[in-house]
Parts: C-alpha cells; sequence; structure tokens
C-alpha cells in the first residue's frame, strides 16, 4: 500500500525506530492475528533482522542499537569466540583469526559453520525479540534467507544454526525472493510483477548476485565476486599509494593498525562518494617515524576510483569483462538466455544490497538496461531502491514471506 510506503520512508528518516506505529505496515487498521514472524538475512558482510508483528514489519536493532550487525567471528586461542564489531574491528589487526560466518559456512567444517552462526544469531535475535516483548524466542516464527548460489549443505547449515539459537523449525527463503516480497508490499513494484519474469541484482559486500525470479521462485542466477568489498579494496590501495608517495616510501598497508584505520575510514568515504564527485580524507596522526607522527590528507575522485575499480576487474581472471558495467551486462544476459526470457518480458529489475549505494554499481544496471532495450525500457523496469531500504529488503521480505500461509 503507498500508506505503507510513505510509513516506512518516515521510518528510515527517524533513524529506524522499533516504534511499530513507524515500521511497513503500520496504518490505522489492525489485526485480531498478533503474528509475529522474524526474518533473518545473513550476507556476507552482516546480519540484519526484521520483525513481522501483527501486520507491521520493521527492522530491529542489536544491542548496540544499530540495524544490522557485522557478521564477523574472532577466534583466539583459550579465549571465547568475540561477535559483530568488536570482531570487524581486528579484521586487519592480526595475528588471530577473524572470519566472515559467510566464509565459515562456506568451510570444510559444518559444525564450526552451524556454531558460529548460531552464536551470531542467538547474540542478535534474543535481543531483538525481548525488546519487542515477544516472550520466549521459540514462539516467534521464522524465515531464515539463503544466498542463491548457496549449495543444499549451506542452507542446512543455516537451518541448523537457526535451531541452535533458539528457533524452531525455521522457513527458509532465497535472498532475491525476500527483496521481491518486499518490494511488492512497499509498492517499490507493482503486485503484478509475483507471476512476471523479475530480475533482482543485490550487489552485496563481497558477491553481487544477479537473479531471475518469477512466481517466488528463482529460475536463473549468476554470482559474481564485485561488489562493496572491491570499491573498499581500490580505497585503501588508493590512499595508501597517495601516502607513501608523498613520504618517502612509507608503506601504511605493512602497519596493521594503519591498515585497520584505513578501511575503517573508507567505508565513509564510500557513502560520501555516492553524492559526491570528490571528497577530502583527513586521518591525522596515521603513522610514525623517527621524526614525529604523520598525517593523512588527500582529495579522492570518483572517476579515478571508477577507473580502478574497472581496472581491477579486468585484470581478474575470474570475471568477465573490461569493467563493472561488462560484468553486469554479461550476468543480466546470462540468467536471462537461462530463464528463456527476453528483457522486454521483464517485470521490472530491481536493484537492491549495500553496494548498490555507489554509483559505481548502480548506474551500472542502468547502462545494461539501455543497452538492452533504450533508454524508456530502463526507465520502466529498472527500480534501484534508495536509502536505508537497499539493505532492509530481504530481511523484511523473510518477516513477510508466510502472509497467507
Amino acid at each position: 500500500m503507498e500508506q505503507d510506503r510513505i510509513e516506512y520512508e518516515e521510518y528510515l528518516e527517524s533513524g529506524g525506530s522499533t516504534d511499530p506505529a513507524s515500521a511497513v505496515g503500520g496504518s490505522d487498521k489492525t489485526t485480531a492475528v498478533n503474528k509475529m514472524v522474524l526474518g533473518v538475512d545473513f550476507g556476507t558482510s552482516s546480519l540484519r533482522c526484521a520483525l513481522l508483528d501483527g501486520d507491521k514489519s520493521s527492522i530491529v536493532e542489536d544491542r548496540d542499537g544499530a540495524r544490522d550487525t557485522p557478521s564477523y567471528v574472532f577466534y583466539e586461542e583459550g579465549s571465547e569466540p568475540v561477535l559483530g564489531r568488536l570482531a570487524k574491528q581486528k579484521l586487519h589487526v592480526g595475528p588471530m583469526e577473524v572470519l566472515s560466518v559467510h566464509d565459515i559456512l562456506s568451510g570444510e567444517d559444518r559444525q564450526k559453520g552451524v556454531d558460529a552462526a548460531a552464536l551470531m544469531l542467538r547474540d542478535v535475535i534474543v535481543d531483538a525479540i525481548e525488546k519487542k516483548g515477544a516472550g520466549m524466542i521459540g514462539e516467534v516464527e521464522s524465515v531464515v534467507t539463503y544466498a542463491p548460489n548457496y549449495t543444499a549443505v549451506q542452507q542446512e547449515i543455516l537451518v541448523d544454526a537457526a535451531k541452535s539459537a533458539g528457533l524452531i523449525d525455521p522457513y527458509v527463503v532465497c535472498e532475491p525472493v525476500g527483496a521481491l516480497i518486499a518490494a511488492r508490499k512497499l509498492e517499490i513494484v507493482p503486485a503484478t510483477t509475483k507471476a512476471q519474469n523479475c530480475v533482482v541484482v543485490d550487489v552485496g559486500h563481497g558477491v553481487m548476485h544477479v537473479s531471475v525470479v518469477k512466481d517466488d521462485d528463482v529460475v536463473a542466477t549468476k554470482s559474481s565476486m564485485i561488489g562493496g568489498a572491491l570499491l573498499q579494496d581500490t580505497l585503501v590501495q588508493v590512499l595508501a599509494n597517495k601516502f607513501e608517495e608523498k613520504n618517502n616510501g612509507m608503506k601504511l598497508r605493512d602497519d596493521k593498525l594503519s591498515l585497520q584505520r584505513l578501511y575503517d575510514e573508507v567505508e565513509g568515504i564510500a557513502a560520501e562518494l555516492s553524492k559526491k564527485s570528490r571528497v577530502d580524507v583527513d586521518l591525522p596522526y596515521i603513522t610514525a617515524d623517527e621524526k614525529g607522527p604523520k598525517h593523512l590528507n588527500e582529495s579522492i575522485s570518483l572517476n579515478v576510483i571508477k577507473s580502478m575499480v574497472d581496472e581491477l576487474v579486468k585484470e581478474d581472471e575470474g570475471l568477465a569483462g573490461d569493467g563493472v558495467a561488462d560484468v553486469v551486462m554479461g550476468d543480466l544476459m546470462e540468467v536471462l538466455t537461462a530463464s528463456k526470457c527476453t528483457p522486454f518480458e521483464l517485470g521490472t529489475i530491481l536493484v537492491v544490497g549495500g553496494a548498490s549505494l555507489s554509483p559505481i554499481f548502480r548506474d551500472s544496471v542502468k547502462e545494461a538496461a539501455v543497452k538492452m532495450g533504450g533508454e524508456d525500457f530502463m526507465v520502466k523496469v529498472v527500480n534501484v531502491v534508495e536509502g536505508g531500504g537497499r539493505e532492509d529488503m530481504v530481511a523484511m521480505g523473510a518477516s513477510l514471506a508466510l502472509e497467507g500461509i
């Protein structure tokens, strides 16, 4: 409903309050059934949960008051695993072992994957349920999403982890299906698109998934290793190289504390470059030598970063294309061919995921659509989810997936 969409935009502008009145579906109408469903989105870099309370779905905050939790686990011999932000802060410091839950799920140690994912889920969802006053966690239905390139074994690990965290008989839904469910609820795309072939381009931290979905079923999918991590690595490389040139060859990437500071900084830089063509970077006391402290002061251009990202894509033998736009175009054509669908049969091309904030990625989808069908076609079918919603779609769609069941 249009009212749902308006309230959701107000919800984002208010900072994502968990007040049910500001959540999706929070109209004046009431429902006799106080059904609670927890939707869980385990991304490559973060965990995000949404709770459907009656007819209202909202993103739930973790114990730090954040709308998502970094999905990292830090292991140190003789100590309990450290989760979330504390683990992420050690990602480039070493020598301790910091792994993303996604990497663990992709590994050979099944039990380690179950334990890591369960730890993360339990840490987030227990607080979430308590904040909502929903009672015991086992009283809440749940839907866990999985990436479209996950194997059956990886899906089973996620289900086992959810059960270990206290969720009872969780359902599973593929991520692009969840994104479309939420987009229909918010009228970002028409309800009629459910019966049509739709493309979901989900640009995450480490992977971009391009999927064709029809009747809430994934018909074809292609995954490429591009996303937010590639952009952040490029930004770090540019800043470190500029610093080295001006400071007699000092290598910030050889200093683990300096490297961690760079990675912490570039998240904000990437967000700024989504709105500006140039960003000034000021990092005082980034390192020191025998003469005293050193400071990093640089200006970064979006065009330069885009060129470097494209060059890295071109050099990567695992990617087919001379840049991001080529990869996006190739992946789109591959899934359309696999699903025996032409571009003009598409109900929508929905663009979601945290990294779609960057014009390097979102504009590549638009460019591909123009090449496939022209400017008018692109305007008609491409829907780029804006604001914080780009990262909410999968979790919210998961919480809504049981409607009508």
